[in-house]
């Protein structure tokens, strides 16, 4: 495998195609009423009725703050709910456009939005089978490591009141523990990748597309683990070329703010703010969306070069 052509490939596919930026970009925050609690007195005397009468004024008072307080929250709630499942939904459908469209990209077909958004919303139910198991076993290999490393610090604490000994055995097994995370969630992650792309380029079903990217793993262990370590080092570098230039952009757009500020016009400073703000906003949103494609269509061109058939030497002419 080239690894320099992998690696221009997904950045010429994710410099043409714009539009998959759109799903790149789903694949990469009271106030109270102070009411007086004296009431006044008609002509300096006391009166009941009066007081009766401000009493339940009062408690509507509070009893209607209370009832505005909750429904503000219910719909707080409501409107995080719907935006979570949007993002969720999203992201789910985004996964299968990207897929589908690179790998339709990298065997020379036309794609769009349109191609792309079908192509994601027809592999829904089969993308979301497929992180629900992956969930599952990763939750298994969690309790396969996480039991016995409960086991033997518990066991410890209950056979012996040394400290020490308690230090020691916590800090080993704590030690052993990390470094099992390491060696079983490196590759597992590697072989999700190649599951997601089972499902979505070759149609598998789910429970097979993970014994698909399993073997597809086992066949390549070590240019899977440089493929992913390649990608650990792009993810560094894109990561401190974009806060390079976000610090830039930032400061360019900030200079009038800045400069209002420190010539004391607060109000003509926080305009400045939120105008350079709506600017700023766009331009990260659409870096993410170009990080994510790149990332996305990276590994699908892996797994299409993994997988790809060997090409056969023609027989020399007699």
């Amino acid at each position: 495998m080239n690894y320099g052509e992998l690696i221009k490939d997904a950045f010429r596919i994710t410099i043409r195609n714009r539009y998959l930026w759109f799903f790149g970009f789903f694949v990469g925050g009271s106030t109270g009423i102070n009411v007086p609690t004296s009431v006044p007195s008609g002509g300096g005397s006391f009166d009941s009725d009066d007081f009766q009468s401000s009493s339940s004024m009062l408690s509507a008072l509070q009893l209607g703050q209370g009832l505005g307080t909750g429904v503000l929250i219910a719909g707080i709630v409501i409107v995080a709910i719907i935006i979570a499942l949007f993002f969720i939904f999203m992201f789910l459908v985004s996964q299968g456009a990207l897929a589908d469209s690179v790998a339709a990209i990298d065997r020379g077909e036309r794609r769009g939005f349109r191609m792309a958004f079908r192509s994601g919303m027809g592999n829904l139910w089969r993308v979301l089978g497929y992180f629900i198991v992956l969930f599952l076993i990763a939750v298994g290999l969690m309790l396969v490591i996480g039991i016995p490393v409960a086991l033997l610090i518990g066991g410890t604490f209950a056979a012996t009141q040394s400290v020490g000994a308690r230090i020691a055995v916590s800090v080993v097994v704590g030690i052993l523990a990390v470094l099992a995370l390491i060696v079983v969630f490196v590759p597992f992650s590697v072989i999700g990748q190649y599951a997601l792309r089972e499902v979505v380029v070759r149609g598998e079903r789910v429970l097979g597309s993970v014994g698909g990217g399993y073997s597809i793993f086992r066949r390549n262990i070590g240019r899977s683990l440089l493929i992913l370590l390649i990608q650990f080092g792009l993810s560094i570098g894109i990561a401190i070329a974009f806060f390079v230039a976000l610090l830039i952009v930032g400061l360019i757009l900030f200079i009038p703010t800045i400069a209002l500020a420190a010539a004391g016009y607060s109000t003509a400073a926080i305009v400045a703010g939120v105008v350079a703000g709506v600017i700023l906003l766009p331009l990260l949103l659409v870096a993410t969306g170009a990080i994510g494609t790149f990332s996305h269509a990276y590994w699908t061109l892996a797994y299409l070069r993994l997988t790809a058939p060997p090409a056969v030497a023609p027989y020399p002419a007699t």
